[in-house]
Formats: structure tokens, sequence, C-alpha cells
């Protein structure tokens, strides 16, 4: 049966002790087999444009680098284990990678640091639904034999929730992903069928709803959808309307019903305090904001980003 645990650091301080301590329990109650040979390790955080882990937009690296230490403690010092993340539509990854620190802590824990966009990489026919795609994945997400998903528990201006199944969204090859919009909740599931998250561990010590938050959570899990409708949850959503959890669910990715959670400390209580964002609310301010945006673009001239003109 699937786990999901959630837990809390003890206090708000998230010193690095604080976060290897609260790290380590959730691991250590999901209690993962890490019996099955692997060699090769993947890891995917959630690297959000420029912004500083403070924000709530982006994977605190001190959440990677206990993660590191915890599997290399359980596997051994010779694992090869990467950091990965792909181009974006307003991101350069090796920017992302200097100015977010992480270049810094793969030097130091000595693990290899991927940029998904590069390398080799191939187009993986998948189909969700109805519709037939084609998605460019790096193979070093497909020759993997453990890929550890580390997300943000936060809101998303398009689809709601995001978590676990849009960070791996986040590590399709393709820099420019603003084309994928139209039909992003079919390439958000398309992608998880290629590519399976064994671990999830959800970065919430600073939450983003309407407004970061410290909230202290740490979320771990071995089913994608199971632990992303818990992070739903919290957010105050109900799982069953965010688009892509319910198709991931129908394409049958994960379990949405059928798992075990583990409370360290209680969801409701968490619910209370995460920093609830109105989605209807936030789609419409979000959507009259790029109409005036387009409006004055064509008032004086000027360019619009990619990611907006579409």
């Amino acid at each position: 049966m699937a786990k999901v645990v959630l837990t809390k650091a003890k206090t708000q301080n998230y010193t690095e002790t604080d976060i290897i301590e609260t790290v380590e329990r959730a691991l250590d109650k999901l209690d993962f087999d890490f019996s099955k040979e692997i060699k090769k390790i993947v890891i995917k955080p959630n690297l959000c444009y420029y912004w500083d882990y403070s924000t709530g937009e982006t994977t605190d690296p001190r959440v990677v680098s206990s993660v590191i230490d915890y599997i290399r403690r359980k596997l051994g010092t010779d694992v090869d284990i990467s950091v990965a993340e792909a181009d974006a539509s307003a991101m350069k990854t090796k920017f992302a990678f200097a100015v977010l620190e992480y270049d810094k802590l793969c030097q130091t824990k000595k693990v290899k640091l991927i940029n998904l966009s590069e390398g080799k990489i191939r187009d993986v026919p998948v189909k969700v639904g109805e519709k037939d795609l084609s998605l460019p994945i790096n193979e070093i997400l497909l020759n993997a034999d453990l890929i550890i998903n580390i997300p943000k528990l936060k809101t998303h201006n398009f689809v709601g929730a995001t978590c676990s199944l849009k960070n791996v969204f986040g590590a399709i090859s393709k820099p420019r992903k603003y084309g994928y919009h139209k039909i992003i909740n079919h390439v958000i599931v398309g992608a998880n069928k290629i590519v399976k998250s064994h671990i999830i561990i959800v970065d919430g010590l600073v939450a983003k709803g309407s407004f970061p938050k410290k909230l202290g959570v740490i979320l771990a899990g071995d089913d994608a959808l199971a632990t992303d409708f818990t992070a739903a949850r919290i957010m105050g959503f109900n799982p069953k309307r965010i688009a892509h959890l319910n198709l991931a669910e129908k394409e049958g990715i994960g379990q949405a019903r059928n798992f075990k959670l583990v409370e360290d400390v209680k969801l409701s209580e968490v619910k209370k305090e995460f920093p609830r964002s109105h989605y209807i609310m936030h789609s419409f301010s979000w959507n009259m904001q790029l109409k005036l945006l387009r409006g004055y673009a064509k008032l004086v001239g000027d360019i619009l980003p990619p990611f907006v003109e579409k």
C-alpha cells in the first residue's frame, strides 16, 4: 500500500540541524525499501525562476543536502547521485544553479549537477486519454534506478496546486514549456507516465499560498499521486477538482484513495495554518493582469515574454 508521511519541524528556526532531523524523521517513517539494487539516483528539486527558497517558490538546498546524506547512509557513499533540473520558459538552469547555490551544494556534497535540457534527449511517445504525445526526456531520467522528487508546497497560477506531478513536468527537456500550456494537464500526466518518482519529499518549510509563510512541513511519500492529494488537501483544495490530479487518477498512475497517511502532525492543524489562496478569484485576477499587460504592450509597442504572449 502506498504511504504518505506528514511531519513538521519542532521549531521555526530552520537551522541545518532542524532540517536534517525533520527530513530524517519523515524518511524513517516512510520506511522505503532500499533492498533492490540501486546505483544511479536522480534528485529533482523545484527551481522556479531565480527566487530564493525563502520566498516559498524554490526547494531549499538544505532539504536536498539532508536527502543526499540520508541516501548515502542507506546505500553507501559510492552511489551515483545527480541533482537535475531543466531550463524553463523564463529560466536558464545554469544561472539558477549559481544564484540558488546548487552548484555550491553539489560541489560540497560531491554529486553531479545536471541540466536536463542538455545531453542525450529522447522523444518518448505516451498516450494520455485520447491524446498521443511525444515528450523530450533526458536519458539520465530514463536510466535512473531511483528518482527522488523534491517539490515545493505551493499554489500555481495555471493548475491551482503544484507539487510532485507538476515538478516532473518541469523535468521535460524542452525549455519553452509555455507551448504545452493549452494541454498542460495531459502533458503533466504524460510526463509522469514516462518518469516515475520513487520517493517524494515535499519542502513545505516555507509554503506559498496567497503569501509565503513559515509552515515547517515536510511530506514524504512513495506515490506521487497520493502525495499530491495530501498536499492539495493541506492547501485547502478538493484534489478531485484539480484537473491534472483528476486526470492522473483516471490514467492510473498512482493511488488517490488507497494509501496510508501517517500523521506525525494532524493534517487538519497544518491546513488551518496554510495561507490559503482562493483559486477561482486568483485565476480571475491573474487573467485580468495578463489582459492589462497585453493592452499596455499594444498601446506602447512593448514586447512581452513568450509565456505571457501565449
